[in-house]
């Protein structure tokens, strides 16, 4: 552990857990990161659940150059579970931990993902003194770890993908770093959510997009996913990008046939034939051009 905590960090991870399965593997994956500079990792704990007493294993594995804080309010911030924050991914936590971070750059992750070796370093040579930078993403199976896909089409930076139109593009927040200073303001949309406790990290996406950035034009992070949970139109993607569906999940005659009819109402956008693809209020734009 670094002898002075009170001197900045070059780096903060700002991580939350519900459980702590998952999170022992992202948060040694952060510990493995090829990165000259210091790092403080926090994690907050999302309510009275979890394994105290690996939280506190994974305290004392951290390297030399790393600290691991531990934020257990013992209650959830999230509405869904007695709090008082939209969010049903943690609440207000990434606002809380973004500030009480001591760096001024600040990167997520999620429990169910994990660091690439080389991606802090190459996202803090991203942001250099611009305000936020972003990586690219591989897509993997959360409960196997096995890589899916390159995200060719969601997480793509301003400007870019399904939501180019909608929202002006998307950069999902394992994918982050932010110079927290400069996008002190934004920090507060993690705290904000739709109706169903979704979306907070479009929010913020929306809220940094136009200041100054940098990307590293390469898929440094594994983001963890449970297809079964996915959006026909969001598996109609991955059929799209070669993914084989029937291999990694259930896949009824039912939504077999759901995602054939997004697939057919995405060809038909592309080519003219409708002027809009909306779903759930959300405007998708599938060119490939973009």
């Amino acid at each position: 552990m670094p002898a002075d905590l009170k001197s900045p960090f070059d780096v903060a991870v700002v991580m939350f857990t519900k459980r702590t399965g998952p999170l022992a593997a992202a948060v040694r994956s952060v510990y493995a990161q090829q990165f000259s500079g210091r790092v403080q990792i926090l994690v907050g704990v999302d309510g009275p659940q979890g394994d105290r007493a690996a939280l506190a294993a994974l305290v004392r594995e951290a390297p030399p150059t790393m600290v691991l804080t531990v934020v257990d309010p013992g209650y959830s911030t999230a509405r869904s579970r007695g709090g008082l924050y939209a969010p049903e991914a943690g609440g207000a936590l990434r606002t809380v931990l973004s500030f009480l971070a001591n760096a001024r750059r600040v990167a997520y992750l999620s429990e169910f993902g994990r660091y690439a070796p080389d991606h802090l370093d190459r996202l803090v040579r991203a942001i250099g003194d611009k305000a936020w930078a972003f990586t690219e993403r591989w897509y993997a199976d959360a409960r196997s770890g096995q890589v899916i896909c390159r995200d060719s089409w969601e997480s793509v930076g301003p400007g870019k993908g399904v939501f180019a139109k909608s929202e002006g593009g998307f950069a999902a927040a394992d994918t982050l770093i932010v110079d927290k200073l400069a996008c002190h303001g934004a920090l507060i949309a993690w705290s904000d959510a739709d109706t169903q406790g979704r979306g907070e990290d479009h929010r913020f996406f929306r809220a940094i997009k136009a200041l100054p950035h940098g990307s590293t034009g390469e898929p440094t992070v594994y983001t963890g996913i449970f297809l079964e949970g996915q959006h026909p139109f969001m598996l109609a993607q991955f059929r799209a990008n070669g993914v084989m569906l029937e291999r990694l999940m259930t896949l009824t005659p039912e939504l077999k046939a759901e995602v054939d009819k997004a697939a057919a109402a995405q060809r038909d956008y592309a080519t003219g034939i409708r002027d809009i693809l909306s779903v759930k209020g959300v405007d998708f734009d599938f060119r490939r051009d973009r």
